[in-house]
């Protein structure tokens, strides 16, 4: 087995949960000889590709092509030029369809992080090829073994790991100094996932219980608009803030002034936004999704769990901290401790290091590459629509839309 191993780990350097997995661990596993390359592959990609969060070890390959077959010829390319060792193609269409081409020696991982069924399938892509796969929570891990096929002996349970360092400031601010318990929301300002058309129910619910407070959210989204005009009466009353987007640099502090923070998503993988809210101290209120809020949170001690859309009980357990701040502070202390006992990218990326160098000790597989003639796209990622456009085509058709709406 190799000293030094390489993985290739399909993402874009941008603001997302994907891209803030691999900065969060990438320094982490060079400690022990590991090298992760973040790979951002075709035209698609490389217009997402945000300079300020690139880094010594972003790549971009195939940047001015749409075709997924040539993205994926030159990724394989690149695998070689660069000695890699490992692919991670996670949710890249070129990453993944070249996986059937790679070349024998290099092994194949993938990693689950949302919880949905497109995200499932794409986490069994290349399921021949594939030598370990990596769950970020309970949740994720039991519906791939028990819905999706996958394998229990190559499944491996690592939940995110989230650097400390940042929010130690904020971990060490005393809760619940001001007469009026400050609240906060961070994330996408959207429903569907974030559930963000919650808080003026949350709002409505405090109001009724005659509890002071102050709610500042930060984000951007496509309901932001939509939840503004639900909000109008208390933000005209003063008692909410929208602060837009804020940098990765602006969050610890926006946490250290947040008592409370309020998490209503609907769906998610392992959330680095909880983590983070854990990490500062914040005490957290969190509908509870099966196998995955529920390990983040322990109930009561670290934060609180409530049923989906059940605004009505979290005002009232806001209301509990609003009355007795002393157990608002035991449980920001609680919840800071417990987060790093358990979510530092020093235990993920020791977790990663055992099972990434046991994949490396493996025999290679005797699957054969197969040859570009019969080269097919991944088939979880089927266009819809027109299938005989070129997607350039398509992608121009679409920007002219977008154009004229505007």
């Amino acid at each position: 087995m190799k000293n030094k191993i390489n993985i290739a780990f399909g993402s874009v350097p941008k603001d997302g949960g994907t891209f803030t997995f691999y900065r969060n661990i990438r320094p982490a596993l060079e400690k022990f000889g590991i090298t992760m390359y973040c790979v951002a592959v075709g035209k698609e990609q490389a217009e997402l590709w945000e300079e300020s969060y690139a880094d010594k070890n972003t790549d971009l390959v195939a940047e001015h092509t749409y075709n997924v077959k040539k993205q994926a010829q030159a990724f394989v390319v690149w695998c070689e030029t660069m000695k890699i060792d490992i692919v991670m193609g996670i949710n890249s269409e070129s990453i993944l369809s070249a996986i059937p081409h790679l070349p024998k020696h290099i092994r194949v991982v993938s990693r689950c992080a949302n919880a949905f069924d497109h995200g499932y399938r794409i986490t069994m892509s290349g399921k021949e090829r594939l030598q370990a796969i990596f769950a970020i929570t309970p949740r994720l891990q039991d519906d791939l073994i028990e819905k999706y096929d996958a394998n229990p002996a190559i499944m491996h349970l690592i939940p995110n790991g989230i650097d400390p360092l940042p929010f130690e400031k904020a971990s060490q601010t005393e809760r619940g100094q001001e007469d009026i318990l400050q609240l906060g929301f961070l994330g996408r300002l959207e429903h569907n996932q974030k559930g963000v058309m919650h808080l003026p129910n949350v709002v409505k619910n405090l109001n009724l219980l005659e509890v002071p407070f102050h709610l500042s959210i930060a984000g951007k989204g496509a309901d932001r608009e939509k939840l503004e005009k639900a909000l109008e009466p208390w933000i005209q009353l003063g008692q909410i803030s929208f602060l837009g987007a804020l940098t990765t640099k602006e969050v610890p502090d926006f946490l250290a002034k947040t008592d409370v923070y309020i998490f209503p998503s609907h769906f998610e993988g392992c959330p680095n936004a909880l983590l983070e809210a854990m990490m500062a101290g914040c005490v957290a209120m969190s509908w509870t999704i099966k196998g995955i809020t529920d390990y983040v949170l322990n109930e009561g001690k670290t934060g609180f769990l409530h049923a989906v859309g059940d605004c009505e009980h979290m005002a009232k357990n806001i209301k509990i901290l609003n009355e007795n701040r002393k157990l608002l502070r035991k449980i920001s202390k609680q919840a800071a401790e417990e987060a790093r006992l358990r979510f530092t990218p020093e235990l993920t990326a020791g977790a990663y290091n055992k099972v990434l160098k046991e994949v490396m000790k493996q025999p290679i597989l005797d699957i054969s590459p197969l040859s570009w003639n019969q080269f097919k796209p991944d088939v979880n990622f089927k266009q819809k629509g027109d299938p005989w456009l070129p997607r350039g085509l398509k992608k121009k058709i679409k920007n002219l839309i977008c154009n004229i709406q505007n």
